[in-house]
């Protein structure tokens, strides 16, 4: 039995949307998944992100402004280790809280200011304010 290994979206109209493979020349099913957020005047209501067997909930309470999904890639100065992850997180503020998983089961969580994140998130397209950390 194969397990679903992404990101699951449920929207405010009830639909779920579940994270395809990316095709080359296209926009990835995150990126799709904002535009189409936008053009139907929808949000998310919950964020989940499955994968190896583990299942991360995004916090999905009224204070959260918006939701952000990215990869991420670290390398050992050094040694030729490479580490990639995918994580989500809630927007509260002007700060995304970020959980991340990678290809061993590991866990790590951090907090990142929303102008390193707002290209991947929910939030991509309202007015950046100077709250924001935009210059």
């Amino acid at each position: 039995m194969n397990r679903f290994n992404g990101w699951t979206a449920s929207l405010s109209n009830g639909d779920n949307v579940f994270e395809q493979p990316t095709v080359q020349g296209e926009k990835s099913s995150w990126q799709k998944l904002l535009d189409r957020l936008d053009a139907e005047s929808l949000r998310i209501t919950q964020l989940q992100l499955q994968r190896f067997g583990i299942t991360i909930t995004c916090d999905h309470h009224k204070k959260v402004d918006g939701y952000c999904m990215a990869y991420e890639a670290t390398m050992v100065m050094f040694r030729e280790t490479e580490t990639r992850m995918q994580g989500v997180g809630s927007i509260v503020g002007d700060l995304v809280f970020m959980t991340w998983l990678d290809a061993n089961g590991n866990v790590r969580h951090n907090i990142r200011p929303l102008s390193e994140m707002r290209v991947h998130s929910t939030l991509r397209n309202q007015h950046v304010t100077k709250d924001d950390g935009a210059k």
